[in-house]
């Protein structure tokens, strides 16, 4: 029965979730729960980031941007964990310098960070991973303005998910994305340019975007 309840509520969240804005302004509290039981992050937190997204709109272009390695796992050829890619991250530099005036630059190590566990609930991952590496940002200080980490996994020679994240000088999330197989109709191959290509296309356009849609209120929209 609790098991029922848990497909239930899911499948009510990603309902909403995948409804565009469904949901009205002033009733996103009610789902708020519901948001929170499948791994959403705290609207207290939600304020923050938006603040932040923000910010780095006005700022990007004029700023010192961090590239980290890439964690890229590739199921039929490395390890359960994958592994922090330099070159990749390089292809990002390059991608993101051709688009923006920022000063580009990356790292030559990875964040030092636990290498991720198998996970089912995406969204929880995601929360869980921002304030994983956040954390790091806050204690490690890397140099620049802002530090951008990606994670590209996949398999089969085709790429399931990339993740995306974005912190201030301070450790605060500035930006997260999640994006799974279904978004680009399971064809996106996991070798070559195309996933460095959607990473840095992806977070360029969300630059653009409306901070209550990339850090929705109470985590529904």
């Amino acid at each position: 029965m609790k098991m029922k309840f848990k497909l239930f509520l899911g499948g009510l969240l990603l309902m909403v979730c995948l409804s565009g804005g469904i949901a009205q302004a002033g009733t996103e509290i009610f789902l708020y729960p519901f948001a929170r039981a499948f791994g959403g992050p705290q609207e207290s937190e939600l304020v923050r980031c938006r603040a932040a997204f923000k910010q780095m709109q006005t700022n990007f272009d004029k700023s010192r941007v961090v590239v980290m390695p890439v964690l890229f796992a590739d199921a039929d050829t490395d390890a359960k964990s994958g592994q922090w890619r330099s070159g990749l991250a390089a292809a990002v530099a390059r991608e993101m310098s051709a688009q923006t005036t920022a000063k580009i630059e990356v790292s030559a190590t990875g964040p030092k960070v636990a290498m991720p566990k198998p996970f089912h609930n995406q969204l929880r991952y995601l929360t869980k991973r921002s304030a994983m590496y956040g954390s790091w940002v806050k204690t490690t200080h890397p140099p620049g303005d802002y530090v951008f980490v990606s994670e590209i996994f996949g398999g089969r020679g085709i790429v399931y998910a990339i993740q995306i994240y974005v912190f201030d000088s301070s450790g605060q999330l500035a930006h997260n994305r999640l994006l799974n197989s279904h978004m680009f109709g399971n064809t996106l191959p996991l070798a070559g340019d195309e996933p460095v290509k959607k990473v840095v296309n992806t977070f360029l356009k969300n630059l653009k975007g409306d901070a209550k849609q990339i850090f929705p209120p109470y985590g529904v929209g």
